[in-house]
Order: C-alpha cells, then structure tokens, then sequence
C-alpha cells in the first residue's frame, strides 16, 4: 500500500487518526456483544426488555459417572443405601444407589445404566403418596420440560417460574453469544422455556436454570463462561417473526429432539 494511500484526510495526524480507528472498533465490539449487530434472526423491534437473569444450571446425570459414596445435600452416604425406581403404577424401573435416587429427584431426569437392555433414560413424572415417580424416555432422551411432548435441549433450554416466563417462550441473552459449545457450535444466545421445578415457585423472574445436556454442572461451558446467580445477565424476551425464526433455527438444529 503507498504512503498516500490512506482516506485520512492530510492534515490528520496518525495518533488522530489512530483514536477514531480504536473508537470504530470499539463501538462495533460492544453493539456485537449487546447482540444488536449482525444478527439476521433478530429484529430489535421484536425484543422486549425483561429482568436481568441470573441463572444457574442443571443437567441429566449419568447413573455409571456418579458415586454411590460421598455427600450430597446435607446427606453423607455410605454407598451401601438403596432405593427402588418406579413407575407412576409402581412397577419397578431400577433399583439404585440413594445418593444416585437423590441427585435424579434434584435434576429431574437421568440415564441409567444398561441392565440388559442398554442405556434408558428416565424423566420425573410425579408423586405418588409424596413418593417420586419416574417414566422411562423415548424421544427425549435428555429428558423432557412440563409437558410430555417438550423435550430438553442441551444448552438451549431454560427452566424458570412459567409465572414469570410462559412455556415456549424465546429468551435472548447477548453474554450467551459466542460460547463455544460441547458440539464444537457457536451458541446464538438464544433460549426457549421448556421446563419448570419447584424452587422457582415464587422467586421472581431473574431465578433462570440452564439445561446442560450430560455436562455436570459444576463444569460446563456457561459456567467456564463465567455465568452464575451472583451475575446479572442481560436479557430480553423474543416475539414476532423473529421468534419463529428462532424457533425453527432450534428444529433445525435438534430435528426430532425439538
């Protein structure tokens, strides 16, 4: 490139020059992380403002990583405690280890491990007599949200107070954009509420957990991200045209998990 080749006009000096470069760049920085630039799904006009989120996270536990032995809660297990596994007609799915019975009942939903019939995945379906019940999975094999149909999508999904935040609903949360994900995709800081439990009764609208698919949640990509209930997220609910696109950029992506 020439000397004279630059659009600066003459009488600028470089370090004048230099500030407005340093200034374009950094605005064009923060409008991409507030999620307002290059984002063909989203139109501004379709988002709305809502509370800023402060989310935790949850996941589908692995019978055959967790131990039967150690703390959880405020409960010591020996590893020699049991509990049956049953169905809402009180057929017995599996029999497990308690402290494994405890951490299922905490997230809902887990894999168990094969017993003849290969890895099956289970969802919480109810009590019964204040006793949970479970239902074995087919199409869900995360688990799934509220309803039967909804099915829980590794790191898209999000569980909250559907007081607060309606079934379905499309959640936007620019600091999401850009983590990298377990499936080596690039996540588009969109959400869909799927799922529900019964520590958001009551809480508010900022109380958010985030579906992390198998990855524990102490070490996923949210939290590596820096994300937790002590830090306020940005968030804004999705409606319009944009919403459908979202909606159908997530069946894209899940094809019959969504």
């Amino acid at each position: 490139m020439g000397k004279n080749s630059s659009h600066l006009p003459e009488s600028w000096s470089k370090t004048e020059g230099m500030k407005y470069i340093i200034f374009g760049l950094f605005a064009l920085s923060t409008l991409t992380n507030m999620g307002f630039a290059f984002d063909d799904d989203i139109d501004e006009t379709d988002m709305v403002k809502i509370a800023d989120l402060r989310p935790t996270t949850y996941y589908t536990p692995s019978e055959a990583n967790i131990s039967c032995k150690g703390k959880y809660g405020s409960t010591t297990y020996t590893g020699k405690e049991k509990e049956n596994l049953l169905t809402l007609n009180g057929s017995v799915i599996a029999t497990v280890c308690k402290r494994f019975a405890s951490i299922l009942l905490m997230e809902g939903a887990a894999v168990l491990t094969d017993r003849g019939m290969g890895e099956i995945g289970i969802n919480y379906a109810g009590k019964v007599k204040g006793k949970a019940r479970y239902g074995m999975l087919d199409r869900c094999k995360y688990g799934q949200g509220v309803l039967h149909d909804l099915c829980l999508l590794p790191y898209h999904t999000l569980a909250a107070d559907n007081k607060k935040h309606k079934i379905n609903e499309i959640i936007f949360i620019p600091a999401a954009k850009g983590i990298l994900l377990p499936d080596g995709s690039v996540h588009d800081g969109t959400f869909i509420v799927r799922d529900t439990g019964g520590a958001f009764n009551g809480v508010g609208a900022q109380r958010v957990d985030m579906f992390v698919g198998t990855d524990p949640d102490t070490d996923n990509a949210f939290q590596r991200a820096g994300f937790d209930k002590t830090r306020s997220l940005k968030a804004y609910k999705i409606d319009g045209p944009s919403a459908d696109r979202v909606r159908e950029n997530l069946k894209i992506k899940f094809g019959d998990l969504y």
